[in-house]
C-alpha cells in the first residue's frame, strides 16, 4: 500500500504545475462604458449590434427597438448614447426593446467604450450633455 502512495504521490510530483489564472481587471472607474449597438436617429430601431459586446451577448438583436433604457424612455439615439456613457464600464443596467409586438428586458454589464467608437464614422461619440436621471 506504501508502494502504491509512493508511485502515486511521484507521478503528481512530476506533474507540471500550473500557474494560478489572475481574476480579469477591474473596469477603468473614470471610462465611458458601451453596450454595442447603432440605431436609428428617431425609430430607436437597432440596426447594428456589434459582436462581442454587451447587447450581443444579452440577446438583444437587429431588428429590435428601444423603449427602455434604464429609467429614461428616449426619444433619440443621442439620448441613449448619452444614458450609457452616463453610467461607467461595470454597472448593470436594463435595456428594454419592443420586439415585434412584445416587450423584452435584457439586463446588459457595461463594459469601457471601444476606442473605434470615437472615430469620425461614429456619429456619436461624446456625451452632447448630462441626461436626467
Amino acid at each position: 500500500m506504501h508502494a502504491l502512495a509512493a508511485s502515486i504521490l511521484g507521478l503528481s510530483l512530476l506533474s507540471p504545475v500550473r500557474a494560478p489564472v489572475p481574476p480579469e481587471a477591474p473596469p477603468d472607474p473614470l471610462a465611458r462604458a458601451a453596450i454595442g449597438v447603432g440605431a436609428d436617429e428617431t425609430t430607436l430601431q437597432i440596426t447594428t449590434i456589434y459582436p462581442n459586446m454587451p447587447a450581443s451577448k444579452a440577446g438583444i438583436r437587429t431588428g429590435d427597438r428601444i423603449v427602455r433604457v434604464g429609467k429614461l424612455q428616449p426619444h433619440s439615439f443621442r439620448e441613449v448614447v448619452n444614458q450609457v456613457c452616463s453610467y461607467r464600464p461595470g454597472a448593470v443596467i436594463e435595456i428594454e426593446v419592443e420586439r415585434g409586438t412584445e416587450r423584452k428586458v435584457f439586463s446588459v454589464k457595461l463594459v469601457p467604450r471601444p476606442p473605434d467608437f470615437d472615430t469620425n464614422r461614429n456619429p456619436y461619440p461624446l456625451p452632447l450633455e448630462p441626461p436626467e436621471r
